[in-house]
C-alpha cells in the first residue's frame, strides 16, 4: 500500500504538469493564430483575382467639334454606356464607361479613355469619380472600382455589319468603399451591333463586356 500510495504521489504530479502544458500549448498557440491573422490583416493590400461580365448599352455621340467625318463614321466618336452584371468581391454589379474612338495611321480603330463623367455625372454624384477615370464598376452599397485604359489604346474590329469586337487592357486607378486606394489590371473583351445606326443614328446599341485580371486592395 506505501508503495502504491509513493507511485500516485510522483504519478499526479506528473499528469497535472503534462495537463498544465496541453493547456498551455494550446493557448499560445490560439495566440499565435490571432496575432498572425492580425498582422496579415495589417501588413496591407492583398492581391486578387478579379472578373466581371456585364450586359451592356451604349450610344453613338460623333465629336463634330473634333472633326468627325461621316464618310469615316467610326472614328473620332464617343460611346457612352452602361451595364448590368456581376463583378467578383462585389457580386451584383453595374457599370458605367465612356470611350473615344480614333482611326489609327495603320487603318485600324482604336479605343481610349475619356472621363466617365462627361456623361453620366448625375448617376455617379458621391462617388467622386477622377477625369482620368473611363470606366467605374460599382455594387450600389458604396464600392466601387476605377478604370482607365491602356495609354496605347484598346484595339477593335469590325467583324461584321451586326458586330464589332473589341479586347485589350485597361488598369484600376482606385476606387470607393472597401476598393479606395485600390490597384490592378485586368483585359476587357467585349462586342457590340452597331447595325441599329443605319437608320437611327440615336439608337441605344446592346453588347456584352467581360474582362479577367487582379485586383489589389
Amino acid at each position: 500500500m506505501k508503495k502504491y500510495i509513493a507511485m500516485l504521489a510522483i504519478v499526479i504530479p506528473s499528469l497535472i504538469m503534462l495537463l498544465l502544458a496541453s493547456c498551455q500549448k494550446e493557448i499560445i498557440s490560439k495566440k499565435v493564430q490571432e496575432e498572425t491573422a492580425t498582422s496579415s490583416a495589417a501588413s496591407g493590400p492583398v492581391t486578387r483575382a478579379y472578373r466581371d461580365s456585364f450586359q451592356m448599352w451604349l450610344n453613338f455621340r460623333p465629336d463634330i467639334p473634333g472633326g468627325w467625318n461621316p464618310a469615316n463614321p467610326r472614328s473620332r466618336v464617343y460611346w457612352p454606356g452602361y451595364g448590368d452584371g456581376n463583378a467578383t468581391h462585389m457580386g451584383k454589379a453595374g457599370v458605367y464607361f465612356n470611350q473615344y474612338t480614333l482611326r489609327m495611321p495603320i487603318g485600324q480603330i482604336y479605343m481610349f479613355s475619356r472621363p466617365v463623367t462627361m456623361f453620366f455625372a448625375t448617376e455617379l454624384q458621391g462617388y467622386n469619380v477622377p477625369g482620368e477615370v473611363a470606366a467605374i464598376v460599382l455594387d450600389g452599397k458604396g464600392n466601387s472600382v476605377w478604370f482607365k485604359n491602356d495609354p496605347n489604346g484598346i484595339p477593335s474590329s469590325s467583324v461584321s455589319p451586326t458586330m464589332v469586337t473589341f479586347s485589350g487592357i485597361m488598369y484600376i486607378i482606385g476606387g470607393t468603399g472597401k476598393f479606395e486606394g485600390a490597384t490592378g489590371e485586368i483585359t476587357i473583351n467585349g462586342y457590340f451591333n452597331p447595325a441599329p445606326l443605319s437608320t437611327n443614328p440615336n439608337a441605344l446599341l446592346d453588347g456584352t463586356l467581360w474582362s479577367n485580371g487582379w485586383i489589389r486592395y
